[in-house]
């Protein structure tokens, strides 16, 4: 372990790759934004982070909007190509990889073929150390009727793998004020009744059950439990709370809050 910051540890996060389109002088220019999320639900904003030498940037906050796609895995070539040019170099929509969207709610035509295309107003300008992150409101969306898979940045562009499968309930309890024991779990969805069993672990491990009870809101549990009759609190530090659920492996937590 080190303190040191490795040079590239910004390419271990993963995200989208978008190409980010601003139009000026009759041109439209055509950007790979490595760093393009969304960021707001409601209403819906989306930000691209684009370096100190994109021309996009100036044309974007000239403009007042901009449009990004999200690429979909078949578009790893043309995101890199349009980050390694400029605007300056070349009119990179004369590519045939390129193909342009009609725009619905803004002037600024989109690429096709990707996850979803947005076509957003510019709504605020955030300088940082070295990039800028532009934050735009999205007023038109255009997804494809079967959407594609997305382009994985992760250093490296990747396709999408498998999806991580879930098998185990993960668990946290907590003492509240007042004695009552307070157990949160989330778990591999599941078919059926969603119920989930909670028991009580000694230091040997022999169990108390605290009962079954239904699922919370988004099909978690959260569910605040009386201690078992006779249990002064201050024993539980050496306790722990099992959670069970139809079809998944066992979650086991401490007990926080045993020291108040």
């Amino acid at each position: 372990m080190t303190r040191e910051v490795p040079g590239d540890l910004w390419k271990r996060l993963t995200s989208t790759v978008g190409l980010v389109c601003a139009h000026h002088d009759g041109v439209t220019n055509v950007m790979s934004a490595e760093w393009s999320y969304f960021v707001n639900k409601r209403p819906l904003y989306a930000a691209v982070v684009l370096g100190p030498r994109a021309a996009t940037g100036r044309i974007v906050e000239a403009a007042g909007e901009f449009s990004v796609t999200l690429c979909a895995e078949d578009q790893a070539g043309l995101a890199d190509f349009a980050g390694s040019f400029s605007v300056t170099d070349i009119d990179k929509t004369s590519s045939e990889l390129i193909r342009l969207g009609a725009p619905e709610a803004t002037a600024t035509p989109w690429v096709t073929g990707g996850v979803v295309a947005v076509e957003c107003r510019l709504r605020q300008v955030v300088p940082l150390p070295v990039h800028t992150m532009y934050l735009g409101e999205v007023l038109a969306a255009h997804v494809p009727d079967r959407p594609p898979r997305p382009l994985v940045k992760h250093g490296a562009m990747h396709t999408l793998g498998e999806p991580a499968r879930r098998t185990a309930v993960v668990a946290a309890a907590e003492l509240r004020h007042g004695g009552m024991l307070r157990v949160a779990a989330t778990g591999p969805a599941l078919d059926g009744p969603q119920e989930w069993r909670v028991g009580l672990l000694d230091a040997d491990g022999t169990p108390t059950p605290l009962g079954a009870h239904p699922s919370a809101r988004y099909e978690d549990l959260l569910v605040d439990l009386p201690l078992p009759a006779g249990l002064e609190k201050h024993r539980l530090s050496d306790h722990r709370v099992v959670v069970e659920r139809e079809g998944a492996e066992p979650g086991f937590t401490g007990i926080s809050g045993t020291g108040r």
